[in-house]
């Protein structure tokens, strides 16, 4: 029963945010909102959903260790496996220039969180500086940047003539990611308990790579489409909503206790694949397939040690 939990709970969160963002986004649009801010924001936002509306419903049952492990898991899901998959299935172009934002504010977020985290604890004061930095940087790209490259593919597909369509398709993609979260939830602690294993361990794997299947779908069509900027924004960007979105609000309403294993070995494996992708990134012009095969090797071992404790 657990396991149905689980997967009907992935299934509504996977098309709640889908529906979400279609609908939202044709409703902006037909206002006049331009393309290139919606794609920065709903469409960027929504890939997100899955991940803020597990921690945030986890937290409100004080199931801590699901709501953070779910965001360094999926953190660490997209830069290894994700961007690992996309780069064994094509060599991806890197155009240093189009992250020179993007990597320093999540080397900035994701090194807060961590020294954040020292002390077992995420409070609101933390939440806020973090959510402040994503505001401050949501501000900045709209303002600043030729963002088109790393909108969402499917933002120039929008059925605008619709608003009813749209309204309804909005409210479902709501109604399914509040249900989808708490069958998730649900699913997840019913497995943990049946398992034997902790719900940190639960939220760091299976919950992780359940909400990165959006980020999972989109860097791997952009991809064999040969859009590297949109693949590598998809990520980059997705890290950077997790972090400083989700774990910067979330603690601001119900502050988090962090588990001594995230915060001596999960908080620093994030921090260095990272840190191993901003030197993939600075460094070559090309993410070649042996640099893919070395980050799902690295996801490999990362998840071996979750059962046998190498580390």
């Amino acid at each position: 029963m657990f396991v149905i939990y689980f997967l009907v709970g992935f299934i509504l969160l996977y098309y709640g945010a889908d529906f979400l963002v279609r609908g939202s986004s044709s409703i902006a649009v037909s206002f006049g909102v331009k393309k290139v801010v919606v794609g920065l924001t709903i469409v960027a936002l929504g890939t997100s959903m899955p991940e803020f509306v597990v921690s945030f419903f986890a937290a409100l049952d004080r199931i801590d260790g699901i709501s953070v492990g779910n965001i360094v898991g999926s953190n660490l899901a997209n830069i290894l496996l994700v961007l690992g998959i996309a780069t064994v299935i094509r060599p991806i172009d890197i155009k240093p220039r189009i992250f020179a934002v993007e990597i320093p504010v999540l080397l900035l977020i994701t090194s807060l969180f961590v020294f954040f985290c020292h002390d077992g604890n995420l409070v609101a004061y933390e939440g806020i500086i973090l959510f402040i930095i994503f505001i401050i940087y949501m501000s900045f790209i709209i303002a600043n940047r030729h963002v088109q490259q790393i909108t969402n593919v499917e933002i120039q597909h929008l059925d605008t003539n619709h608003r009813i369509k749209n309204v309804l398709l909005t409210i479902l993609g709501l109604a399914g990611l509040v249900v989808g979260g708490q069958l998730t939830i649900k699913g997840a602690v019913g497995l943990a308990h049946v398992l034997g294993i902790s719900e940190i361990v639960i939220g760091l794997t299976v919950v992780a790579l359940g909400t990165s299947l959006p980020e999972l779908f989109t860097s791997a069509v952009a991809v064999i489409k040969k859009e590297d900027e949109i693949s590598l924004g998809n990520i980059i960007g997705s890290n950077l909503f997790n972090t400083a979105f989700v774990l910067g609000l979330v603690p601001i309403f119900y502050p988090l206790k962090i588990d001594a294993r995230i915060i001596s070995f999960d908080n620093y494996f994030m921090l260095g694949m990272t840190i191993l992708l901003a030197l993939f990134l600075i460094v070559g012009k090309r993410m070649s397939r042996l640099e893919g095969f070395l980050l799902l090797g690295l996801y490999a071992f990362y998840m071996l040690n979750l059962g046998f404790h190498f580390i």
